[in-house]
Order: C-alpha cells, then sequence, then structure tokens
C-alpha cells in the first residue's frame, strides 16, 4: 500500500515538474517563470523526500535543506535583482502576442 502511494505521489510530482517547464520555458513574463522555478524546486524536493522514505534512509535530510535554501534564495535574490533594474508592475503584465514594440535604446550624450 505505501509503495503505491510513494509511486503515485512520485508520478504527481513528476507532472508538476513537467508543467513547471512548460511554463518555465513559455513565460509569458519573468514573474510567470520565476514562479515555475519555485515550483520546479518545491517538487524537486518533494522527490527527494519520496526518495528517502521509500529507501528508508534519513541520509538526505541535509540535502533536502540545502536544495530548499538554495532556491529560496535564487527566488529571492532574482526578485531583487529585477526590482533593481526593472519596474516589477511592469513585467507582471503579459503583451498579447505580436504587440510587443521594440523600444529604441536611449541616447546616452
Amino acid at each position: 500500500m505505501m509503495t503505491t502511494v510513494l509511486y503515485v505521489a512520485g508520478c504527481v510530482l513528476t507532472l508538476a515538474i513537467a508543467l513547471g517547464m512548460v511554463r518555465l520555458v513559455r513565460g509569458p513574463t519573468v514573474i510567470d517563470r520565476i514562479m515555475a522555478f519555485d515550483l520546479i524546486t518545491t517538487s524537486g524536493v518533494g522527490m527527494i523526500v519520496l526518495l528517502s522514505i521509500r529507501w528508508k534512509t534519513a541520509m538526505y535530510l541535509e540535502l533536502i535543506l540545502i536544495y530548499s535554501l538554495l532556491g529560496f534564495f535564487s527566488t529571492v535574490a532574482f526578485v531583487f535583482y529585477l526590482s533593481r533594474t526593472h519596474d516589477l508592475e511592469q513585467l507582471s503584465k503579459a503583451d498579447p502576442p505580436g504587440t510587443h514594440q521594440p523600444q529604441p535604446a536611449p541616447d546616452h550624450d
């Protein structure tokens, strides 16, 4: 019974990672891509937890902690970088396909 539950949970997490990869590639906004990266990281942690339960070992708890912190800090750092270099309000608005007009580069005299 426990093995079946682990396999079903593994399939659900694999599906979540696959859908996160699709969202990471397709976007449409930078914020969507950040959230997809966070979903993939969290699902990866869940997969490591499932493997740890399946193999009946606590050896991977440090790996889970490190992977969780790495995912959290990279998400925070990316949002911090974007908030310093771009307007997050503008980044969260998706342009309809084919309507994006490139802006000319500003003149620096």
